[in-house]
């Protein structure tokens, strides 16, 4: 390969033109590749870049949305991509590096792992007037019998899935009274006695010290929320440090 790039004598040595430009585009070639290097150490270190996370549209509302500007003002490099839904996503396929998932069962997923969100779970209220029309519940079989309120997209049908005494599980199918998307909806009308709720803890908190719902059949609840990610190995750390703030807050409310 030698030949061609240089000329060479018994007293001479020259580069030759092609030779030079060889030579040029190598050195720019490693000033690339230097490049390419600080980027990924400057990545590693300082969290950085657009993080997708896949979030229930109620824990947006409520909870998860009133936390991130934090997380923002803290990380001013990284951006945020929310995608509000009530399905589970495709992680890999859709790009979504985390996601936040209600569930009863472990991952079994090889290719991702879960971590618990403390203190995020969904329980059962009702309003007064609620009790005072329908004398309230004796049993969890009961609810399909009276009129609910559902966090989802319009459907016929709805099923809750509960937790109760020594991990008994119920499956509730009704017929909800009113389903929508948005949990103060859902709030709004489970205060005017509409109808049973299933909601987010945190989102009764004040009307249940209010006194403007009641907890029904408290022994019994939703699943657990958790953060469902991909693999750690190789994690941007801004993903990381999204997911860290997530568990963080999670255990202070």
């Amino acid at each position: 390969m030698a030949q061609g790039l240089i000329e060479r004598s018994t007293r001479h040595f020259r580069v030759t033109e092609i030779g030079q430009a060889f030579y040029e585009r190598c050195q720019a070639i490693l000033q690339e590749a230097d490049h390419a290097k600080s980027l990924v150490s400057e990545a590693q270190s300082d969290p950085q870049g657009v993080v997708r996370m896949g979030c229930p549209l109620g824990l947006v509302d409520i909870s998860v949305g009133g936390i991130l500007p934090e997380l923002l003002e803290r990380y001013p490099k990284i951006k945020l991509q929310i995608i509000g839904s009530d399905r589970r996503a495709d992680l890999i396929n859709e790009r979504i590096d985390l996601e936040v998932r209600a569930t009863n069962e472990p991952e079994t997923q090889t290719s991702l792992t879960m971590r618990k969100l403390d203190r995020a779970r969904r329980i059962l209220v009702e309003s007064p007037s609620l009790i005072g029309r329908t004398g309230g519940l004796n049993c969890v079989d009961e609810l399909a019998d009276h009129p609910t309120l559902a966090m989802t997209s319009w459907t016929s049908f709805h099923t809750w899935e509960l937790i109760g005494p020594n991990d008994a599980r119920q499956v509730i199918r009704h017929q909800p009274r009113l389903t929508c998307r948005s949990m103060t909806a859902i709030l709004d009308a489970a205060r005017a006695g509409l109808g049973f709720g299933l909601l987010l803890e945190s989102a009764c908190e004040a009307d249940l010290q209010a006194g403007k719902l009641m907890r029904v059949l408290p022994e019994w609840q939703e699943s657990q929320f958790y953060i469902v990610f991909t693999t750690a190995k190789g994690m941007p750390p801004a993903v990381r440090v999204l997911i860290d703030f997530l568990v963080e807050k999670s255990r202070q409310h």
